[in-house]
């Protein structure tokens, strides 16, 4: 630190980097390798470097370090959030180019809030997308399924859909049904979805997963298939569609929890549903389940879902664009979250890290 402090970039670096080698977990070795990087103009390794020492230094209690490594951690942070900006506002010039810069002009702002550099503000106070948020869409928890015109389609798969499910049930675990919900025990996930935590209470066979096929799920059940690939799912490469079975256990409940992004809306395809079922809350509207019926939603609103009754609740998930997005920004959503995908990995691997 004395070295770097007096500008003696490389041996700051030099011994730093030493440090690192010697302690990987030894975060204020990383704010100096980063910091004297970037007196030597290294910019993407001395990114890469005090994004590590911010992913190291979040397991220690910020009352617990001193004042000059608080400060560091801060100009840490803002530095790579600079550069994230950059990124992401990078990823939408070629969309801007192709479809016009209004159709790139929520996706900037909401880059902009996701590096940190304005606020959210959620018009809505159940509105929290845990990962990335378009500002200034319409405030719909709720959306009919006559404004898509596959919901015809969709539906009239139902009996041939709801088959294929009841021949999955017959061995569930051979067919590939697994606890939707798997956090480590001791964890804060674990807590919040303690009641289905690893349990089958609620459990799910997956046709899509992070936007990657299930082709054991696929072969198994055809008309399944076919329904999923002739809709408008949304495909967004590491994160969608995701498409799935999920079962519902007599008297189980989902907690309340948010959704990743919105722009994305779940739509249930509803094969079985018992009487008296239950139903689904989004943010302040509630709706029970319709066998064959789609129920379209904004899940990055709070929402909870619950079957009361004594037999399993079955539906079929999957996820399409929210309407009031434009073609241009449906790219403009896939060249963001891309690009969100891969920033962190990319600056780990400049520093000389891996995970």
């Amino acid at each position: 630190a004395m070295a770097l402090d007096a500008g003696h970039f490389e041996a700051a670096e030099a011994h730093a980097t030493h440090c690192t080698r010697l302690a990987p977990t030894h975060f204020g070795a990383w704010l100096v390798a980063g910091f004297a990087r970037a007196g030597l103009g290294e910019r993407d390794r001395s990114l890469g470097a005090l994004l590590r020492a911010i992913r190291l230094a979040e397991r220690a209690d910020p009352r617990q370090l001193p004042p000059a490594i608080r400060q560091g951690l801060s100009e840490a942070s803002r530095r790579v959030r600079q550069r994230l900006a950059e990124v992401l506002d990078a990823s939408l010039d070629p969309v801007a180019r192709e479809y016009g810069e209004a159709d790139v002009a929520r996706l900037r702002k909401g880059a902009a809030i996701f590096a940190g550099f304005a606020p959210p503000g959620f018009a809505h106070p159940l509105w929290r997308p845990g990962l990335f948020y378009i500002p200034d869409l319409p405030v719909r928890m709720f959306f009919e399924r006559e404004e898509f015109d596959w919901h015809a389609l969709a539906e009239a798969a139902y009996p041939a859909i709801r088959t294929e499910l009841l021949a999955c049930l017959e061995d569930a675990e051979a067919a590939g049904f697994s606890p939707y919900v798997d956090h480590a025990e001791g964890t804060h996930e674990a807590q919040v979805w303690a009641e289905v935590n690893r349990s089958k209470r609620w459990s799910s066979l997956h046709f899509f997963r992070h936007g990657e096929p299930r082709p054991e799920a696929h072969a198994r059940c055809p008309a399944t298939s076919a329904m999923l690939e002739a809709v408008d799912l949304q495909r967004i490469p590491g994160y969608g569609p995701e498409a799935m079975f999920s079962v519902l256990q007599p008297g189980s409940r989902i907690p309340p929890h948010y959704g990743s992004v919105n722009g994305r809306l779940i739509v249930h395809l509803p094969l079985v549903v018992p009487a008296d079922c239950g139903g689904l809350r989004v943010g302040t509207e509630t709706r029970g389940w319709e066998e064959g019926r789609l129920l379209i939603f904004d899940d990055s609103f709070q929402h909870e879902a619950w079957n009361h009754s004594d037999a399993v609740r079955t539906v079929l998930i999957f996820d399409t664009w929210n309407p009031a997005l434009s073609p241009g920004e449906r790219e403009a959503t896939r060249a963001v979250l891309v690009a969100v995908q891969g920033f962190e990995a990319a600056l780990l691997g400049e520093a000389g890290v891996s995970g």
